[in-house]
C-alpha cells in the first residue's frame, strides 16, 4: 500500500516540476511541489522508524534460553565414599 501511495505522490511530483519548468511559472506548482515532496519524505521516514523497531522486538528470547545451557549436571552422589560436591 505504502508502495501505491509514494508511486503516486512521485508522480504528482514529477508532473509539478515539468510544469513549473515547461511553462515557467512556479507560482501555480510550487505548492503541490513543496507538499508531494514532504509527504514522500514523511512515508520514506515512517517506514525506516517502524522497521527499526521491529527488529529489537525479539531480543530478549535468546538471551533467556542461552543462560538455561550454562548450567552444568555433575554427579554429586559419591558413592561409598559419601562423599558429596565441594
Amino acid at each position: 500500500m505504502k508502495n501505491i501511495i509514494r508511486t503516486i505522490l512521485l508522480t504528482v511530483l514529477i508532473v509539478a516540476v515539468f510544469k513549473g519548468v515547461s511553462t515557467g511559472q512556479w507560482s501555480s506548482s510550487i505548492t503541490i511541489v513543496i507538499v508531494s515532496g514532504v509527504l514522500l519524505l514523511v512515508t520514506f521516514i515512517s517506514a525506516k522508524s517502524s522497521r527499526g523497531s521491529s527488529v529489537y522486538t525479539g531480543s530478549d528470547s535468546p538471551v533467556s534460553s542461552s543462560s538455561n545451557s550454562a548450567h552444568s549436571h555433575t554427579n554429586c552422589s559419591g558413592g561409598d565414599s559419601g562423599g558429596g560436591c565441594d
